[in-house]
């Protein structure tokens, strides 16, 4: 009898144990998809801005031009170095982001100027994606290098494969909407009295699907840091009890 109540009181503390993980992992991923909203709205803003001062100013078209290759360029060399999963992945969008910044240096050109506004949208599709993809890089990377300043060495809040390919995919549906919006309302085409309208406009519609997806992509990430949490005390576990066999 007192073994059989000692059971149920280990299967009654476990039990409790497992609702408070799964209710801890619940809010952890809750606060994450906040956190992605908020960060997904200030992506849209970011980009959207961009966007339109490459359209509507040389300079800052040249600017972003140079911005871009060199951003490109450490993508690429953070790739050679092997500090990111899947090389041949990143290295593709590093120079996707390169391109987006050669085409920077010719949409003042004639050519594209006078380009109607359904073959502009594939344009401003490939620089919103690279421009979500450069800046959603650059904020994950400050991210886990605060965060693993901060927790320890070996912490990041994206590492693994899967964590990686989900940042791509988001950066690159973010940036395909940004792009596709900007293009279809002939944002860069708005004169300079209706252009703050213009923007208004764009951002209204962009705000949600930049919240709206990040979210998703944010409580995501955050369960695959869970699941990858309990892979790696189930290896320790299983490393233990191999040592244990051995010393018997």
């Amino acid at each position: 009898m007192a073994s059989a109540s000692g059971n149920m009181g280990d299967a009654t503390t476990s039990s409790g144990k497992m609702d408070y993980v799964n209710q801890s992992q619940i809010v952890g991923m809750i606060i994450s998809a906040v956190v992605g909203a908020v960060l997904g709205a200030v992506i849209s803003f970011t980009v959207n801005c961009t966007l339109v001062e490459i359209s509507v100013n040389a300079f800052f078209a040249v600017y972003f031009g140079v911005l871009f290759c060199l951003i490109s360029g450490w993508m690429l060399w953070r790739v050679a170095t092997g500090e990111h999963p899947r090389p041949v992945l990143l290295g593709t969008f590093s120079a996707l982001v390169m391109m987006a910044g050669l085409l920077c240096f010719v949409l003042e050109s004639d050519w594209v100027i006078n380009m109607s506004r359904g073959a502009k949208v594939p344009l401003y599709t490939i620089l919103g994606i690279a421009v979500t993809f450069a800046l959603l890089f650059s904020i994950v990377d400050l991210v886990n290098f605060c965060y693993g300043a901060s927790s320890g060495p070996g912490k990041a809040l994206v590492e693994s494969e899967q964590q990686v390919l989900l940042i791509v995919a988001t950066a690159c549906v973010l940036g395909f909407f940004f792009g596709l919006v900007f293009g279809l309302l002939d944002v860069e085409d708005a004169d300079f009295a209706h252009l703050r309208q213009a923007l208004n406009r764009q951002e209204h519609i962009c705000y949600p699907i930049g919240a709206s997806i990040s979210a998703v992509a944010a409580a995501i990430n955050q369960y695959m840091r869970y699941k990858q949490g309990e892979e790696y005390k189930y290896e320790a576990v299983a490393k233990d009890d191999v040592l244990d066999d051995e010393d018997f």
